[in-house]
């Protein structure tokens, strides 16, 4: 028998919130607890791996458990489908679905089943950064104001109408997980703000300009490469923003083919100078881009620097 639902007064909205254990979901999660206009039923997410079972005191699961809000853990998309979610959802008869970095396409009946529909949170200003990684292709295409829709869910990924966007700067010290939480905030109080249309139906939505749509693919080894043919302050905010997640980055030197694993921007200069590519300076080595220089500490600090050509 499913678990039935949490009790809701006729002022609230019945909410089911589809996410992840990441630095997107959790504050939307925070943001929807707080509001009292919403009633959250419960909290979809997808199953890690066995190996990597979240230990005790998993933050996302905490707030819930805090709040007793169900958790469903979907081990694959085919489990959408299973007859026991399925009857749980059901029973829940949400007025709303909030969708904050889920990874799977919904089902039809899912998508169908809330009254006011189901709404995805995306950190972009769509049709631009459609995919799973929206906010590392923000900083790897050196853009300097980024943003957040909401949007109706259809067949597509990121492809539905659009309801409401808003635009954001992105601060000079920004990491992927700082501007994830940044866009998140923003984004849930779009969703708030614009909560009492979409319940009675009455929000205005726009077909996206897909001519506009960049994709934003999970990156690959190439991606994580930091060529010196950029300037020296979009090189240094995004191995800045990079580097927390990922680890030391590659800066490949184009005028010699040298590459550098380089885990710390120490300082980025677009009008400095440098007569040679590379100069160490003690612990530190001075890169020069176009334009531009950045000092950096390399992986191993405390090796000598460690100069090769590329094999291509």
């Amino acid at each position: 028998m499913p678990a039935p639902a949490r009790n809701t007064t006729r002022s609230e909205a019945r909410v089911v919130l589809l996410g992840m254990r990441c630095a997107f979901t959790a504050p939307v999660l925070e943001a929807l607890l707080d509001e009292p206009g919403v009633n959250l039923q419960a909290v979809v997410l997808p199953s890690p791996p066995a190996p990597a079972r979240p230990a005790p005191g998993d933050p996302l699961l905490d707030l819930a458990s805090r709040h007793d809000i169900p958790i469903h853990e979907v081990g694959n998309r085919f489990r959408l489908n299973a007859p026991g979610f399925r009857a749980a959802l059901n029973a829940i008869a949400p007025d709303l679905i909030v969708v904050a970095c889920f990874p799977w396409r919904l089902p039809v009946w899912l998508r169908a089943l809330p009254t006011a529909g189901c709404v995805n949170i995306h950190p972009s200003l769509l049709p631009d950064g459609r995919g799973p990684e929206p906010v590392f292709w923000t900083f790897r295409r050196g853009l300097t104001e980024t943003g957040v829709t909401l949007h109706l869910m259809d067949e597509g990924f990121d492809a539905g109408p659009i309801v409401a966007q808003r635009r954001q700067a992105i601060p000079d010290d920004a990491t992927l997980e700082s501007l994830e939480r940044d866009l998140a905030r923003l984004g849930v109080q779009l969703l708030i703000d614009t909560l009492p249309a979409l319940l009675d139906r009455s929000a205005a939505a726009w077909p996206q300009a897909t001519g506009l749509a960049r994709h934003a693919p999970i990156p690959g080894p190439d991606d994580l490469i930091v060529p010196t043919i950029w300037g020296a302050s979009r090189a240094a905010r995004f191995i800045r923003a990079v580097t927390p997640m990922y680890g030391p980055l590659t800066v490949v030197v184009q005028a010699t083919g040298q590459r550098l694993a380089v885990s710390e921007v120490i300082e980025s200069d677009d009008g400095a100078t440098l007569p040679v590519p590379v100069r160490r300076e003690g612990p530190l080595i001075r890169i020069r881009f176009t334009p531009g220089v950045v000092t950096v500490r390399t992986h191993a600090p405390t090796q000598p620097l460690a100069l090769h050509r590329s094999g291509r």
